[in-house]
């Protein structure tokens, strides 16, 4: 039996795997900042500018309610602050400086295991795979996607 023929060679099963060992690494590397790969997230959304709870919520394709726990955990550690809106049940989720810092390190962090996580591929693979994921992650409606330009049949 071909591996693609088993659940083990299938698509969704190896980006499953590889996706639950990134994320655990990346995990362990950014516990002492405080954070977890959720909060990066929405760190992420907020340096390119202030949103509303709800705002996030979509656009991380999460209940509200979740956001709402990402946040309590985030001001906790003084990365974000709700501001109140003329609609006193609404919230505009502001970064603080140092959730800029934290972003920051995450982000450096997110890079140095992305090398490490593509050491083996090629300098040709890299951003082939770059591509790819991402052109998946839109296709899907994910963050992260952008529509990669079509190439007559590629």
């Amino acid at each position: 039996m071909a591996a693609e023929e088993t659940v083990s060679g299938s698509f969704a099963f190896l980006i499953g795997k590889l996706g639950q060992f990134a994320t655990q690494r990346f995990a362990e590397q950014i516990a002492p900042l405080g954070l977890r790969p959720r909060h990066c997230g929405v760190l992420a959304m907020l340096q390119r500018a202030d949103s509303a709870q709800l705002n996030i919520a979509a656009a991380l394709r999460v209940s509200n309610s979740v956001v709402v726990n990402m946040l309590d955990e985030l001001e906790e550690l003084g990365a974000v602050r709700r501001v109140r809106e003329v609609d006193r049940r609404r919230h505009r989720i502001e970064l603080t400086d140092h959730g800029r810092t934290l972003a920051s390190e995450a982000a450096r962090i997110s890079h140095q295991l992305d090398e490490e996580l593509l050491a083996p591929l090629t300098a040709a693979q890299v951003p082939a795979l770059r591509k790819a994921l991402a052109s998946l992650a839109a296709a899907h409606g994910l963050p992260g996607g952008r529509r990669a330009p079509t190439h007559g049949g590629l």
